[in-house]
């Protein structure tokens, strides 16, 4: 007696991705994204700019500020504008 079932219907839902902006270092080239994680974003960043060395840093293209937590990253606006910097590469502006 009080037993309670619990009958999942449907299994959890990812987060919803998002769409974003990322160019790269000199802004020659630009692509859109949709992504729902930082990890995801980086991984997708990296598919669409062929970029195989796989070490980049994502900035924010107004000023140049290294998007390097979750937590940031979630705080950001959609459609926000991203600069991937491969090893060696400065954000300008």
């Amino acid at each position: 007696v009080g037993a309670v079932t619990k009958q999942t219907l449907f299994p959890p839902l990812m987060p919803a991705g998002r769409p974003f902006r990322v160019s790269n270092a000199s802004r020659s080239s630009r692509k859109g994204i949709v992504a729902s994680s930082l990890q995801e974003l980086i991984s997708k960043t990296l598919e669409a700019f062929l970029i195989t060395t796989g070490v980049v840093t994502l900035v924010l293209e107004e000023d140049g500020t290294v998007v390097d937590t979750e937590e940031f990253f979630q705080s950001l606006d959609d459609n926000t504008h991203f600069v991937v910097l491969q090893k060696g590469q400065k954000w300008t502006q």
